[in-house]
């Protein structure tokens, strides 16, 4: 979620809906590929490195889950930590999610108005998209050093896969430290380009193909949308009987069967929220088949964030 969004919303938002939005330094992975970083999705946790070097950055999401997860990746201000947000906010927005959902809208207002001011300062560096249970999927991104959060905020019975009322078995938020080592991995070379912005939506340069495909994001701009998140983009493998606007539909939170599984379709990865002026790259083996781009706003079919096209079993000439 935009958490500077969020956070300046609780004052100035009409009433409406409001929520959520590599063990070890070393410029290599354990497996030796300089820069990439695994991270696995097991039931609803986390197992990811506590420390990683800076710089180009690939996230490889395995989800060995039943269920569709992301892996946001959040900068924390200094001096705050995973314990922070334990604490001051996963439970805020659980109950928030709550009173939403019971449409006590004046009573969630309230219960927002909560969260701690360093909130607002988090600041969204991407990470793997949707991905659907069993599949793997890539992204990179370039992080400074710092102390993240990787999330996932999905909800499965109404309830945030990033909260857990018991501490010891915390849902899914990771903590992990970017160090001064800076890793030899260089940018990606993309075969498309997507260009995001709220005034074009989603702008494709560039034909997708049968086989192993990077994808260039490039965030043209950022803003709050009405669902209180920023924009970003999803891959989503379409089948026969997929309705669309079931799809643009489930992409909003605000929702009561918003972002919550099951998910409507099978995802493939993407590259979550940026700043304006970021670039994040995903990486994905494609087969013939009709896709779809998405973004996870309000209404993204009726903001051109929703963009289906046909994968051909050859490449074009």
């Amino acid at each position: 979620m935009n958490a500077r969004g969020i956070a300046s919303a609780l004052f100035a938002a009409p009433a409406g809906v409001l929520l959520l939005l590599a063990c070890g330094t070393g410029d290599r992975a354990p497996g030796g590929e300089a820069g990439v970083v695994k991270v696995v999705a097991r039931g609803l946790t986390f197992e990811a490195p506590d420390s990683i070097p800076s710089g180009w950055t690939t996230f490889r999401f395995v989800n060995e889950a039943s269920m569709v997860h992301f892996a946001a990746v959040e900068r924390l201000p200094p001096g705050i930590s995973v314990k922070d947000q334990q604490e001051q906010v996963a439970p805020v927005f659980q109950e928030g999610l709550r009173l939403l959902t019971a449409g006590q809208v004046d009573s969630a207002m309230a219960a927002f108005g909560t969260l701690p001011d360093w909130f607002g300062q988090i600041v969204f560096m991407g990470g793997p998209g949707l991905t659907a249970g069993g599949h793997t999927s890539e992204t990179t991104v370039y992080l400074e050093p710092g102390t993240y959060l990787l999330e996932c905020y999905v909800k499965t019975g109404g309830v945030f896969h990033s909260y857990n009322p018991n501490p010891p078995a915390y849902g899914m938020v990771h903590e992990f430290t970017v160090t001064d080592s800076v890793t030899a991995a260089a940018e990606p070379i993309p075969d498309v380009r997507i260009t995001l912005s709220s005034e074009h939506g989603i702008v494709v340069s560039g034909q997708p193909v049968a086989g192993r495909q990077t994808v260039a994001v490039e965030f043209e701009d950022q803003k709050v949308h009405e669902n209180f998140v920023g924009h970003d983009v999803h891959l989503v493998r379409l089948q026969e009987g997929t309705d669309p606007a079931v799809l643009a539909g489930w992409m909003d939170w605000s929702r009561p069967d918003g972002l919550q599984t099951p998910a409507p379709a099978e995802f493939l990865g993407g590259v979550e929220e940026m700043p304006a002026g970021s670039i994040g790259y995903f990486t994905v083996e494609l087969t013939p088949g009709e896709y779809a781009w998405i973004s996870e706003v309000t209404a993204p079919d009726r903001k051109g964030m929703l963009k289906t096209f046909r994968v051909g079993a050859e490449e074009p000439s």
